[in-house]
């Protein structure tokens, strides 16, 4: 396993093994006194704080009740419901506006990153949000094939005119034979969203599909781990999803005319929901941060709801729900209405949805308040790259609720913007809270590892042989021991015996107090 993100990967997969036969190896002491002689430890990571109440109810008329709905019917966290709906709902608004910020509009697009473990029941709250994105893609589907079909008919009408047509007697009678026939641009294709896609394939989907698209995925490990993503396209990826967020004109240039590619006004919105394992490659990034493409996310990482999602009988099925099936005309609405479209380059000339003068109010003391905390020795400081964005996030969120419930909205309200703003907070604090620990080396996760395990022993005393034999199963390789025991005796966490493989390990892990 030599690829860095492999052993990251398997290293923060690993579940603690606990052999008991290790306690008969080692002296697992539940009565071991701290000593003096021990110095106080440094930790190796700063313990990551649990998860905040997710502020469900900012979420507006339309979307609120419906996240609630899918929490309560599917027992998922409200956090992980609320961005299905908000993610959904952002890739049926986008085509339809561009919202109003304090630099200018910007488009209504959102990503998302959800980062919730295996079996929180990822796919039923996603089927549950897209249901609608689903039915129009099968009716987007559906009319393609009957336009493509009277596009084809026509297409071999006008090449059997491109063919008399050179038969005319001069150059003139060509020409005007030719302006005749014209041309009629292929039916788009119903492409409107994908789960792994390259940067080359989404470029000529967006070209070719509908001019908003959405990359959606219950196993974001597939979009993080793929292709797109790995060393050498990830540059490519991140800097044109950064510009598909601002709404830049996208393109591709080659050396063959043929291949050269610019597309306006084209939007595109995500969700990724990935195991903390798989969203850890991506939040600890430090590329993905250096470049700005992580202070783009709206991330939430909640606490898992297993253990208490009881079977109930009498449940209802949750599509039938008053609050889902609101909730879906609404999207339904968003997604069947026309978009207007720029007529000369191609691509979406949306509308610019305005602020009100109190939600512009409301925003300005909010951009001022975040501004103030983001100097040295701010509260904002280790999150600046998304502070410094966390406005332009509220007029997005802002917008994105406006248009599911109001889809002919000219403004935003100011109580639009205040719930916009409650929301922004509480993403600003989840990416402080799970980029910041995210940023861990290899080394120092192992060695965390392989402290946690002993910690769960309660061991006195350690071998890197019964490491080997017993220890995390991530870490049974020599040379990962190795570092990680050096790493420790650093940290303070063990010390070596003179002249002896053995390890003696703090008191404070095996004496229940500072463990």
């Amino acid at each position: 396993m030599s690829n860095p993100r492999e052993k990251i990967e398997a290293l923060l997969a690993d579940a603690i093994s606990v052999d008991p036969r290790l306690d008969r190896q080692v002296g697992a002491n539940e009565d071991v006194e701290p000593e003096s002689s021990w110095p106080e430890p440094t930790p190796l990571v700063q313990p990551i704080e649990p998860a905040p109440e997710y502020p469900l109810e900012a979420l507006g008329p339309v979307l609120a009740p419906a996240a609630s709905a899918i929490a309560e019917m599917v027992q998922v966290p409200k956090a992980l419901a609320a961005n299905s709906v908000l993610a959904a709902a952002a890739l049926a608004a986008q085509p339809h506006a561009n919202v109003e910020t304090l630099q200018g509009a910007r488009p209504v697009s959102l990503y998302i990153l959800t980062v919730a473990a295996s079996g929180e029941r990822k796919s039923s709250a996603d089927n549950i949000a897209l249901a609608a994105v689903n039915e129009h893609k099968r009716r987007l589907t559906k009319t393609y094939d009957a336009s493509k079909a009277e596009w084809d008919r026509a297409a071999a009408v006008r090449q059997l005119q491109r063919s008399r047509a050179k038969k005319a007697k001069t150059l003139d009678e060509y020409a005007s034979a030719l302006k005749e026939i014209g041309y009629e641009p292929p039916p788009r294709r119903p492409y409107l969203v994908c789960s792994e896609p390259t940067s080359e394939g989404l470029l000529l989907s967006l070209r070719d599909g509908q001019f908003g698209q959405g990359i959606f995925s219950d196993e974001g490990g597939t979009f993080l781990g793929g292709h797109a993503l790995s060393d050498e396209a990830q540059l490519r990826t991140i800097a044109m999803l950064s510009r598909a967020w601002q709404g830049d004109p996208l393109d591709r240039v080659r050396a063959r005319d043929a291949e050269n590619i610019t597309l306006y006004g084209r939007r595109v919105s995500m969700h990724l929901m990935a195991q903390p394992e798989v969203a850890a490659l991506m939040l600890g990034n430090p590329l993905y941060r250096a470049q700005g493409f992580l202070a783009r996310w709206l991330v939430a990482g909640p606490t898992s709801r297993a253990g208490t999602r009881f079977h109930d009988p009498t449940r209802p099925n949750v599509l039938e729900d008053s609050r889902i099936q609101r909730y879906l005309r609404a999207s339904s609405e968003l997604l069947l209405r026309a978009p207007n479209v720029d007529r000369d380059v191609g691509g979406l000339d949306p509308p610019r949805l305005m602020l009100t003068p109190e939600a512009r109010s409301l925003l300005a003391a909010e951009y001022d308040r975040l501004e103030g905390a983001q100097g040295t020795g701010g509260k904002l400081e280790p999150g600046r790259e998304w502070a410094g964005k966390a406005a332009e996030h509220a007029c997005r969120i802002a917008g994105v609720m406006t248009l599911i419930e109001l889809p002919d909205a000219t403004h935003v309200s100011g109580e639009a913007m205040q719930n916009a703003i409650v929301l922004m907070r509480h993403y600003l604090h989840e990416y402080l809270r799970l980029v910041g620990g995210a940023g861990v080396s290899i080394e120092i996760a192992q060695a965390q590892t392989i402290l946690t395990w002993l910690t769960q022993k309660r061991a006195s005393q350690i071998t890197p042989r019964q490491l080997m034999q017993y220890g995390p199963n991530s870490t049974r390789v020599a040379d990962v021991i190795t570092k990680a025991l050096r790493t420790l005796t650093i940290h303070g966490w063990v010390q070596k015996k003179d002249k002896s493989t053995v390890y003696e390990v703090h008191p404070w892990l095996c004496s229940g107090p500072g463990a």
